[in-house]
C-alpha cells in the first residue's frame, strides 16, 4: 500500500472510531481490538495501528494494563472543568463576534438556527450536527483563528461525553430559543448580552450532564 493510500485508510479508521464513540456504539472503557476493526472495515492492520496511535496521543483512547486499548472516560471533576473552559471560550467567541462578524456571517449564523426548525426533534444525530455547525460558525465570526483552533481541539474531548444533551425531552426547543437569542444579541451589537447568553447556554448543557451523572448513581 502506498503512503498516500495508507493515510487515507488510517483517516477512515480514525473517523470510524470517532463516529462510533459519538453515536454511543463505543462507550467509556470499551475495549478496542485490532482484529475486530480489521473484520469490520476490511482494512489491514498497518493503517489501523496508525489510527489507534493518533487516538491514543489525543487521549480519546487510553492504555489499560488489563484490557489493552480502551475508550477513555471522563469523571465528574473532568466534566466540570471541561464545561468551565467551554463557558469561557464560548462567551469570549460571542463577545468578539459582536465586534467582528460581517453581515454575511451573521446571516449564515441565522440560517443555521433557522435550519434547526426543519429537523425532527427525535433526529438527535442531525440536531447535534446542526448544533456543532452553529458553534463552529460563532467561532469563525469571532475573527480569532487561535480561539477556533482551541475549540477544534476541545471538540475531540467533547465526544467522550457520550449521548448529546439534545436527546433530553424538550432540550431541542430550548436550544433553538437560546441560539436565536444569541444571534439577535450579535445583530444588536450587544457584546455583554451575547457573552452572557453564550455562557448561560453552555451552563444549561452542563446541568443536564450533571443530572445524568447523579441519576445514574
Amino acid at each position: 500500500m502506498s503512503k498516500k493510500n495508507q493515510k487515507i485508510s488510517s483517516d477512515r479508521i480514525y473517523e470510524y472510531i470517532i463516529d462510533a464513540i459519538r453515536q454511543g456504539k463505543l462507550k467509556p472503557n470499551d475495549r478496542i481490538k485490532e482484529q475486530d476493526l480489521t473484520e469490520e472495515t476490511g482494512l489491514s492492520r498497518t493503517p489501523i495501528r496508525e489510527a489507534l496511535g493518533i487516538l491514543l496521543n489525543e487521549g480519546i483512547l487510553i492504555q489499560d494494563g488489563k484490557n489493552g486499548l480502551v475508550v477513555a472516560g471522563l469523571d465528574l471533576v473532568s466534566i466540570t472543568k471541561l464545561y468551565e473552559i467551554r463557558e469561557l471560550l464560548e462567551s469570549e467567541a460571542a463577545r468578539l463576534a459582536v465586534q467582528y462578524a460581517s453581515k454575511a456571517e451573521i446571516e449564515i449564523l441565522a440560517n443555521v438556527v433557522e435550519a434547526q426548525k426543519n429537523i425532527a426533534k427525535t433526529d438527535v444525530v442531525s440536531l447535534r450536527a446542526n448544533n456543532v455547525l452553529f458553534h463552529q460558525t460563532i467561532y469563525h465570526c469571532s475573527g480569532n483563528h487561535y480561539l477556533y483552533k482551541i475549540m477544534q481541539n476541545l471538540e475531540k474531548t467533547l465526544i467522550l461525553l457520550g449521548e448529546s444533551t439534545l436527546a433530553k425531552e424538550n432540550r431541542a426547543n430550548e436550544v433553538y430559543e437560546e441560539h436565536l437569542a444569541l444571534v439577535n444579541a450579535i445583530k444588536e451589537k450587544d457584546a455583554k448580552k451575547a457573552a452572557d447568553l453564550a455562557r448561560f447556554h453552555i451552563h444549561q448543557a452542563y446541568k443536564i450532564r450533571l443530572e445524568r451523572i447523579l441519576n445514574s448513581k
